[in-house]
């Protein structure tokens, strides 16, 4: 409900004095209390104007004094009421009260204040998202409530996203039953969470790629059939037959390093080939006519990335001649960029430096996508039990052109694992997604980008009742699904002046007004706009600082200009 509140000239329209100390009533965002028949209503002030003097004070206005007619207007709304159950102060959202004409407006009290945000922390489970802008109150929140049904952090970058996120993090940290995934895309989290500072085991840092002794490369055979498709990107009228046949029979071939060719497990040499080679055709249709019957034993170990190309390439190329079988040049130029394209992942050093493309034992038993899909989850997201409370994925040494393929994947893996799973087996679990930008986004067009989608979208809507909490942390909003943003239900958002980002928010979330929205633009550092389902009232915040604060602070760069030291030859560096 819009009102209109007139401020007497003798008050001067700024600052209101009571028992509790002196307030500012003329901001725009602060909150007021109007008495209304027995209960207190509570408006947020949206605007503030002046009346013009000349007009007001002009002679034969009805003999008005100068000191009793107000000269300043504030335009608010009604965002509910207060009332006290049981000696406590509680807030109840209501847009459809209105004053009674006439009615007084106070300033808020501290108490009053802590009462619309959520109050002083009261149990373990509270969690300090700031202080208040306006009225100085403390914003909690309960965790369940925070983050139950997912959480969106938004802002440009140096705005104190990870500041924040870290944050709130120390806090849940601190719950001895925490479980906390950490997506680090720049490998900042570390800093903010010093073993010293926890129970031993507390935190765990898995590094994606590199050589260390925590580092961990993904098996390409762990991405999945689904993953590894994503990633070569086949055309559908003939590569994707001919790569799925390939995925489907790849843990029942042997790979000859010297020849560079494939067989079965019992063959002593290569039969299979991906260079449309003339020789040793009747041996590759031997081969590939017993795979098709489903009667090639399974292998001991997975084969090379490089041994896909020879699968798919006799299971397309080879056809009748007048000479009997060849391998078809024709046939062949369909599915050779296919090939190319796993020649060039398999050579390069940047996706071998994440990915481990040598093949090997697997995680133990029968070779199977699912085994494998399954060990990679628990390496990365835990099993029934952990030890850990927060585990940190490093993964700054993950390029970003490979960002979307292979964390698409490992998220593709990890929502067939907990749909699987069941709600009855709930592994309660917060995701921290940071620079989700990246890669909860929609690759390529028409079908193939509902593809790609399924898996972060399908864990946006449907992971809340698996026990999967998201917490998506980007700078650029518009970029993002818009599926996955339009089920955060607490959004916290620091400056973006975007006009594209400030519209994709506020197409996404229900609960964001215009004139709100409008405002994140104009925000200082550190400071956020903080609104939702889980949330009393959209709140102008103070970020809480982390302690020790993410590797994620702006360069020195004023240290150039320090002096050298007095004991050392300039000339030496010059």
């Amino acid at each position: 409900m819009d009102i209109t509140l007139n401020l007497m000239d003798v008050h001067r329209g700024q600052l209101a004095a009571h028992v509790h100390g002196v307030s500012v009533v003329t901001e725009v965002g602060s909150l007021l209390g109007i008495e209304s028949g027995g209960r207190l209503l509570v408006m947020k002030v949206q605007s503030l104007s002046f009346a013009e003097p000349k007009e007001v004070h002009r002679v034969g206005l009805s003999g008005t004094s100068v000191s009793s007619e107000p000269l300043r207007h504030l335009t608010g709304l009604v965002v509910g009421r207060l009332r006290r159950d049981s000696g406590r102060l509680t807030f109840v959202s209501d847009s459809l009260s209105s004053p009674a004409l006439g009615a007084e407006a106070f300033p808020l009290t501290d108490d009053e204040l802590s009462s619309i945000l959520g109050g002083d922390a009261a149990t373990p489970a509270d969690i300090h998202l700031g202080d208040d802008l306006r009225g100085g109150g403390r914003l909690t929140i309960d965790l369940q409530n925070l983050v139950s049904r997912h959480v969106a952090v938004l802002g440009s970058s140096g705005q104190g996203k990870s500041c924040f996120t870290a944050a709130v993090l120390q806090q849940i940290a601190k719950m001895p039953k925490a479980r906390v995934v950490i997506f680090d895309i720049n490998g900042e989290y570390e800093d903010a969470f010093p073993a010293s500072s926890y129970p031993p085991n507390a935190i765990k840092v898995t590094r994606i790629g590199g050589s260390d002794s925590d580092s961990y490369r993904i098996p390409y055979y762990a991405l999945g059939r689904l993953g590894l498709q994503r990633l070569l990107l086949p055309s559908d009228k003939t590569q994707r037959p001919a790569l799925t046949f390939a995925l489907d029979h790849l843990n029942k071939i042997k790979w000859f390093a010297s020849s560079k060719g494939a067989g079965l497990e019992s063959d002593t040499q290569a039969s299979l080939f991906d260079d449309c080679r003339g020789d040793r055709v009747l041996d590759a249709q031997a081969i590939i006519q017993c795979l098709r019957a489903g009667t090639a034993p399974v292998a001991s170990a997975w084969p090379p990335m490089q041994a896909m190309g020879p699968l798919i390439a006799d299971s397309h190329a080879i056809s009748p001649s007048n000479k009997g079988l060849e391998r078809n040049a024709w046939n062949y130029g369909n599915i050779s960029p296919l090939i190319t394209r796993i020649a060039r992942f398999t050579d390069d050093e940047m996706f071998k430096d994440v990915v481990d493309v040598a093949g090997g034992a697997g995680c133990g038993g029968p070779l199977s996508w699912r085994n494998e899909s399954k060990a990679v989850v628990e390496r990365l997201f835990g099993g029934d039990e952990v030890d850990w409370r927060v585990h940190i994925v490093d993964l700054r040494r993950v390029s970003h052109d490979l960002t979307p393929f292979v964390l698409g994947a490992v998220l593709e893996l990890y929502a067939f694992e907990l749909f699987s799973r069941g709600q009855e087996n709930k592994r309660e679990t917060l995701l921290v997604l940071e620079e989700a930008h990246h890669y909860l986004r929609q690759m390529g067009t028409g079908d193939e980008a509902v593809n790609n989608a399924l898996a972060y979208e399908r864990l946006a809507k449907e992971g809340r009742k698996f026990g999967l909490a998201l917490w998506l942390s980007t700078q650029r909003p518009s970029e993002i699904s818009p599926t996955v943003l339009s089920q955060c239900n607490t959004w916290v958002s620091f400056r973006l002046s975007s006009e594209k980002d400030l519209s994709a928010i506020q197409s996404a979330s229900e609960w964001a007004d215009k004139r709100e929205v409008r405002r994140i633009a104009g925000l200082a550092r550190q400071n956020a706009l903080a609104f939702g389902g889980s949330l009393q009232l959209a709140t102008l915040i103070r970020a809480p600082t982390a302690d020790p604060l993410p590797r994620s602070e702006d360069g020195r760069f004023n240290q150039w200009a320090d002096s050298l030291d007095d004991g050392l030859d300039v000339n030496e560096f010059l």
